[in-house]
């Protein structure tokens, strides 16, 4: 295989847009993920290219390939063959963000992007390529290690041991985070026990354990009957891992191994875990600890914004049902006791798009923040969460603050962290979408 050169952005030099890279130091190349790492450092590297069909060969060190600035090809995933009964891109109704319907199953994108994967095609060769390359941490969805439920839920036959392949992962060094999607009455109660269980008995190499409530929208036609998780459930799931966790612990050596997602937090009234819980917060794309690194960060933008002139006297924050609950619980009572002079309201939106049960702010839609900015009549400047547009600023149904704003006739931004950081009192003042 070969790696093409989509163009080179710095000092020009020895490369070429549209070169193949076929081999560095005479081994062959598979893919972007070899480039990489054999052009780290900052010795010399002979590379071999096609070139118009011509091969040529050049030695470079590390530094000079890093001032031409190589940009390689956008990298070609491994798609997805589990038919996973929770699935949430089959949840999806057509229209959306085209990358939402886009299923990767790919070790690569885990290692360089944080991406989960299954394991469940990951061939021998795969193992040891990600045993030599030293591809640590990966992100894996275990969701059960029981073979019966494992198939169950991936909605195929189970061709690979779980526990074996992560047991191997593990000798070899490689750590890995742990991802369990909680579908009630499929791989809940003795099952997640065990779950848990076998997992911990990897730390450290297993160093994190994620458990997540299975999301469910109005659009499962056709599909599994899957139900949430009940606050009841939810109640019972904190109790059990309040004591899992402890147990844990005098294994550990203190380390936090076992988390929670805040949805179960906040639907149960429960109080959030402390920072020092989550350790360096390996999780938090997973809606794990997301709240409490919301809170610090906040409290941090809170004292720049009192050290600040020409703040906002007021600010509207478009959030959903459960981020409403988060915040009027410990945002909001904290800018009132340091930022009495600030005036903080807070736009509700409901997901008309994906169904009532789709709480989260992070799938909120642009369209159902403009219906209910509408409905509720909103003024001043509207500050989007940051975990509700993609790296592109586009809303899951591929609106942009830009078309909000247009919409509404008022400022419209999307925060990086806080409401309160720099940039939207900036934005704010300056009254333009960003």
């Amino acid at each position: 295989m070969t790696v093409r050169i989509d163009r080179v952005d710095g000092k020009r030099g020895f490369f070429r847009p549209g070169d193949e890279i076929v081999a560095i130091d005479s081994r062959r190349i598979e893919d972007q993920l070899d480039a990489l790492f054999l052009t780290a450092g900052e010795g010399k590297a002979r590379f071999t290219l096609r070139r118009r069909g011509r091969l040529i060969s050049h030695t470079l060190t590390g530094a000079a390939f890093t001032r031409e600035g190589v940009v390689f090809e956008a990298m070609r995933f491994i798609q997805c063959r589990s038919k996973c009964i929770f699935c949430f891109m089959d949840q999806m109704p057509t229209g959306m963000r085209p990358s939402l319907y886009e299923k990767d199953d790919d070790y690569r994108l885990s290692f360089l992007f944080g991406n989960f994967i299954t394991l469940n095609d990951v061939r021998e060769k795969d193992l040891a390529r990600i045993i030599e390359l030293r591809l640590s941490p990966l992100y894996v969805s275990v969701q059960a290690v029981q073979k019966r439920i494992r198939e169950r839920l991936f909605g195929r036959p189970a061709r690979r041991n779980i526990l074996e392949d992560l047991r191997r992962l593990a000798r070899a060094g490689i750590v890995f985070h742990a991802q369990i999607v909680l579908v009630p009455g499929v791989n809940d109660g003795a099952a997640l026990r065990e779950t848990v269980r076998q997992l911990a008995a990897l730390h450290p190499a297993c160093a994190s354990i994620a458990v997540v409530p299975v999301g469910v929208t109005r659009h499962r036609t056709g599909l599994p009957p899957l139900r949430r998780v009940t606050v009841a459930e939810s109640r019972a799931l904190l109790d059990w891992a309040g004591r899992e966790r402890d147990r844990l612990r005098r294994r550990t050596g203190g380390d936090c191994v076992l988390h929670l997602a805040d949805e179960f937090y906040l639907a149960t009234n429960r109080v959030l875990p402390s920072a020092g819980e989550y350790g360096d917060f390996p999780q938090l794309s997973n809606g794990v600890g997301s709240c409490r690194s919301f809170l610090m960060q906040l409290e941090r933008d809170i004292e720049r914004a009192k050290r600040r002139a020409g703040n906002p006297r007021c600010v509207t924050i478009a959030t959903g049902v459960l981020g409403a609950r988060f915040l009027r619980r410990y945002a909001l009572p904290l800018i009132a006791e340091r930022m009495p002079s600030l005036s903080i309201r807070l736009l509700v939106v409901r997901n008309r798009l994906l169904g009532p049960a789709v709480t989260v702010s992070g799938l909120l839609s642009g369209a159902d923040i403009v219906r209910s900015a509408r409905r509720d009549r909103a003024e001043g400047c509207l500050v989007i969460p940051p975990n509700a547009v993609n790296h592109e600023g586009r809303f899951i149904d591929d609106m942009n603050a830009r078309d909000i704003e247009r919409e509404l006739g008022i400022p419209v931004v999307v925060a990086h962290s806080t409401f309160l950081e720099n940039r939207v009192a900036r934005m704010c003042r300056k009254g333009r979408a960003q």
